[in-house]
């Protein structure tokens, strides 16, 4: 038995919450959005020839520092209750300085997200701390949406026939018969 054909898909980037995690693959039509909630993965694709709105900008990743933030927090509680060993109380210290600053740097490096928004769907990729990619996907990201409606729009242009002939009028009854049709008017010689 032969496996299902695979088509060529490249992975973009990603974006987390508390409860999902979302992948995003280019491929030759579109985008791939993977959404992992819990145990479940759901696909949907934004078409290129479908893209209604890409927008760019960034955002402060404060969601990220709230555990390193409440693990600081514990290694000081940790620190003051250890306070009659000094060697464990420093140790505990210097754990709870390293996590504090890790989610205070955190807090205030820049992400930088690009949202793309389709008719039925969106994607979003975070980038943190990478502004010159988070560019390049966004211009990519554009050029392709625009190509691919240019193409469509062309396409629809040339496939659009002449409208037909208006059908001939009603009669009024079912007993009038239907007038002659009308003949153009000969031209002169």
């Amino acid at each position: 038995m032969n496996p299902p054909p695979r088509y060529p898909r490249r992975y973009l980037g990603r974006a987390s919450s508390l409860s999902e995690r979302v992948r995003t693959y280019w491929t030759d039509e579109g985008l791939e959005v993977d959404r992992v909630d819990n145990f479940e993965i759901r696909r949907r694709r934004v078409f290129f020839d479908e893209i209604l709105l890409v927008t760019l900008h960034n955002t402060r990743g404060f969601l990220i520092s709230i555990l390193p933030l409440c693990l600081g927090l514990l290694f000081a509680i940790m620190a003051l209750a250890a306070r009659s060993e000094p060697d464990a109380s420093a140790a505990f210290w210097v754990g709870a300085a390293l996590f504090t600053a890790f989610a205070v740097g955190a807090a205030l490096a820049p992400v930088w997200v690009v949202t793309v928004y389709g008719k039925r769907t969106r994607a979003r990729i975070h980038f943190r701390l990478r502004q010159a990619r988070a560019r390049q996907v966004y211009a990519d990201i554009c050029r392709a949406a625009s190509d691919a409606q240019r193409a469509l729009a062309l396409r629809l242009s040339n496939e659009i026939p002449e409208p037909p002939p208006p059908p001939p009028p009603l009669p009024l009854s079912d007993a009038e018969p239907p007038p002659p049709p009308e003949e153009p008017p000969a031209e002169p010689q």
